[in-house]
């Protein structure tokens, strides 16, 4: 049985590409791992059994030339399947975490128990030595404490036995304006005597000015 010797030109960047039974496929510019299922899909669908395909230069038959293709989308699997089983190591070890972590406690206290919190070897395990607070001097007190008065000066805060010493002395005018009430009028009280008729009111006298004659 001869081969057909089958030549593919063309780009896979969405144009379409023609093969040599006059038919044509549209490549669509996608990930190059849906290039790879598409260029598979269209050689088993367009390319004749038994045919070769002359890619570089060589003729390569459409089995191989599929089996060649189908390695590249084989090694995605490979990924996807690495990728879902991480995902499941991932969420292993989330549940697992705390176990760990409380292992690791008991252990580490442990070590510390047996050789001493203060001892120089525990770096050897990782674990970290405390040796305390170095006491300060009386130099460094009275620094610390000068620090604290300029920082709370710099805040305006104060303790109670300042705000307590803080208060006002002086003298202090403070004026009030306040309004009598009127006292409601006395039922039994005695009414003002009537004014006789015909009694003379006395009047305020009035000033009034002497015009003055001057001679010419």
């Amino acid at each position: 049985m001869s081969t057909n010797a089958v030549a593919i030109s063309g780009s896979s960047s969405g144009v379409p590409v023609t093969t040599g039974g006059g038919q044509s496929i549209t490549a669509a510019p996608k990930e190059f791992r849906q290039k790879i299922s598409q260029l598979i899909a269209g050689i088993q669908a367009v390319i004749p059994d038994g045919s070769s395909v002359t890619v570089g230069g060589q003729a390569v038959a459409k089995a191989d030339l599929v089996n060649e293709l189908m390695q590249i989308s084989s090694a995605y699997q490979a990924i996807d399947a690495a990728v879902v089983a991480a995902k499941g190591a991932r969420s292993q070890l989330s549940g697992q975490l705390p176990g760990f972590h409380k292992q690791y406690v008991g252990t580490k206290d442990a070590l510390v128990a047996l050789l001493g919190r203060g001892n120089p070897q525990l770096a050897r395990f990782g674990i970290t030595t405390s040796n305390g607070s170095k006491p300060l001097t009386s130099t460094q007190k009275v620094v610390r404490a000068a620090k604290a008065l300029k920082t709370r000066a710099l805040r305006h805060t104060m303790g109670k036995v300042q705000k307590a010493a803080v208060q006002y002395v002086g003298d202090l005018q403070v004026a009030v304006n306040e309004t009598t009430p009127v006292a409601p009028a006395d039922e039994t009280a005695p009414a003002a005597a009537p004014q006789a008729q015909g009694a003379a009111v006395a009047s305020t006298p009035v000033a009034i000015p002497v015009a003055t004659n001057h001679t010419q």
